[in-house]
């Protein structure tokens, strides 16, 4: 148990696979990844794979499933686009092959594959993935708000969760966002440490609203326990967000 209270914890932010460009002291691999959550005692992840961008999309998702099988505590995320993959690119059929492998989040980075998230390009995926109930993270550095809002609106079954959320004050687009979309989540990572704002969002508009993160790779993962630890919530709060939330927002996902 890493936090008194709560249970269990569930980073929902890690990202698996070594970058282009080698770095001396940054190897993410599998062992890396296993080793950095025993010492923090994280007892489970949600991981996407850098091949995904780096490579192709469905090359890394075949590459995050050949790495993590039979790692019982790694919850493997999917990359998708709007037009789905070969041979039939359709993005029902897509989700439909995520299901049977056992996948239950998808995720996706529009700068990457040159798409736009607005509903004209990519609301076919969102129509599939939200009749099944998938989880979908997006980073929060790398969308616009405008974007989010549209997605929101239009898919309000569709749980929608930012990571990669910075230390920016009192957000005040966020705010707006979560106070008329009930289907969006943030990640509660490292990057996040205004002082008591998370206990202020927390009491304003639920603690049923954030998850956890780690910032695997990139960040001291610790950072994060302890803006939990320190952020002044009830232990059954605390429950809510290290892993309660995603739990339930998991197994809410329909076949």
């Amino acid at each position: 148990m890493s936090l008194p209270g709560c249970g269990k914890l569930i980073a929902c932010d890690t990202l698996l696979g070594a970058p282009r460009v080698p770095f001396p002291a940054y190897t993410p691999d599998l062992a890396d990844l296993q080793s950095e959550m025993t010492r923090l005692r994280i007892d489970g992840a949600i991981v996407r794979h850098r091949a995904c961008m780096d490579t192709a999309p469905y090359t890394g998702n075949d590459i995050l499933m050949h790495e993590i099988s039979g790692c019982d505590n790694l919850i493997p995320a999917w990359f998708v686009t709007p037009d789905g993959c070969e041979p039939d690119w359709n993005p029902r059929l897509l989700v439909q092959r995520m299901l049977a492998r056992g996948v239950r989040v998808a995720w996706t980075d529009p700068e990457v594959e040159m798409m736009s998230l607005q509903p004209w390009c990519s609301g076919k995926l969102y129509a599939v993935l939200q009749r099944h109930r998938i989880p979908f993270l997006l980073p929060y550095n790398r969308i616009k708000m405008d974007d989010l809002h549209l997605i929101l609106e239009a898919y309000p079954r569709l749980p929608v969760i930012l990571y990669n959320v910075g230390r920016l004050g009192r957000n005040r687009l966020l705010e707006p966002l979560l106070e008329q979309h009930k289907n969006l989540y943030l990640c509660f990572g490292p990057t996040f440490s205004v002082h008591n704002y998370f206990r202020d969002l927390c009491t304003r508009y639920g603690p049923e609203r954030w998850v956890f993160g780690s910032g695997y790779p990139e960040i001291e993962g610790g950072a994060g326990i302890a803006g939990l630890t320190y952020a002044g919530l009830t232990a059954d709060e605390m429950a809510l967000v290290a892993h309660g939330n995603i739990e339930r927002l998991l197994s809410g996902v329909e076949a």
